[in-house]
């Protein structure tokens, strides 16, 4: 291909600038996925990795072409080899075709298991008949939604108005042993340090002589300092036997394996511990774990009221979209049947988050 005037290239030129500014989004979209490479991806993705060096050699060509002096200073002696543009763009289109199914397939699947679950919620006891991520919460475009928390503080207080008056719900959550509702859940208690200062655990559920001490988290990743709270904790109410919970996004687990000592350990039944001698292991809970658990108390028929089951089907909700990143159903119907180019490849680039609600909605209708 050879220009040889000044208004073909300009016109080329202006496809340029605009192809460009789609392969930067485009490149920062598979940079944005580096688990999508490891040998444990999921299978809709295996053999993406033999493609990823004609990735970089694409890129290198298009850094080259866009920065190139010749296209101002002498556009009539631009040539594009045509034929070995074509070459390089044949190799990409097995990594192309890869990368969009292993998210479209995902995306089918979910669908699939939508519908499952929309029968289940229809025919339990939970005064429900749909899953709550069959809505999306900012629907129609522009509303903010429901609700919409806005920090640690304010996940912690709708936290602990669930907990309150809920056997159920400590049970399910903590698989605490009790007969009766929390005798208190208190916020931000502050407990006094021997050198004058002070910690404040963000939730502390009695029951009885039983009590669970909760640290809640999500940007924060000031991990440390769970240990000596939960002491403080111990030492203030030394007269009952406590359980203490560290609760983050799961996404930040890597992050806290290494900042405590020793890292995180599997139990048999499924939890994960940090085991400190003093004070008591501290168990490691995600913020699915906990909208699993409403979600199992709601499908039981054993919610506290008609009130506290409508705070928890919109806990599930927003906390599934807003802190996990589960996508609702009609986005997910949205980018299978939309033609439209950017609704399309969406599945692409929250393939991982697929992957995650793929396993989740399974485990919460086979539990």
């Amino acid at each position: 291909m050879q220009f040889t005037s000044q208004h073909s290239a300009s016109a080329y030129l202006l496809a340029r600038d605009e192809t460009t500014n789609r392969w930067d989004g485009i490149k920062a979209m598979w940079q944005s996925q580096p688990t999508m490479v490891p040998d444990d991806v999921s299978p809709h993705v295996a053999g993406i990795q033999p493609l990823t060096r004609r990735w970089r050699e694409l890129g290198n060509w298009e850094h080259t072409q866009a920065q190139s002096s010749r296209l101002l200073d002498d556009p009539d002696s631009l040539a594009i080899d045509q034929d070995q543009f074509a070459a390089c763009w044949s190799d990409f289109d097995p990594w192309w075709d890869a990368y969009s199914e292993s998210g479209h397939e995902a995306a089918v699947e979910i669908v699939e298991l939508f519908e499952q679950s929309n029968t289940v919620w229809n025919e339990a006891a939970a005064p429900f008949d749909t899953d709550p991520l069959s809505s999306k919460l900012s629907e129609p475009s522009g509303l903010r939604g429901p609700l919409r928390p806005s920090g640690e503080v304010s996940w912690s207080r709708w936290l602990a108005r669930l907990l309150r008056p809920s056997q159920a719900l400590v049970t399910e959550l903590f698989g605490m042993s009790i007969d009766h509702p929390p005798i208190r859940v208190d916020r931000e208690t502050r407990i006094e340090k021997p050198d004058g200062t002070f910690r404040r655990p963000d939730i502390l559920v009695f029951c009885g002589d039983q009590g669970v001490s909760i640290e809640v988290k999500l940007d924060d990743d000031n991990y440390r300092k769970t240990a000596e709270t939960a002491r403080l904790v111990e030492e203030k109410y030394d007269e009952m036997e406590w359980n203490h919970v560290l609760l983050l996004p799961k996404e930040n687990k890597e992050r806290l394996n290494s900042v405590v000592e020793p890292s995180i350990q599997p139990r048999s039944d499924g939890s994960q511990q940090i085991m400190w001698d003093d004070p008591e292991p501290i168990e490691v809970v995600y913020w699915q774990d906990v909208t699993a658990a409403i979600r199992t108390v709601l499908r039981q028929g054993e919610a506290v009221d008609d009130q506290w089951a409508a705070n928890g089907y919109l806990f599930c909700a927003v906390a599934e979209q807003r802190l996990i990143g589960f996508q609702p159903l009609p986005v997910i119907e949205r980018s299978i049947d939309s033609g439209d180019f950017v609704e399309a490849v969406r599945p692409i680039g929250m393939v991982d988050t697929l992957e995650q609600q793929l396993i989740y909605l399974t485990e919460r209708l086979n539990p």
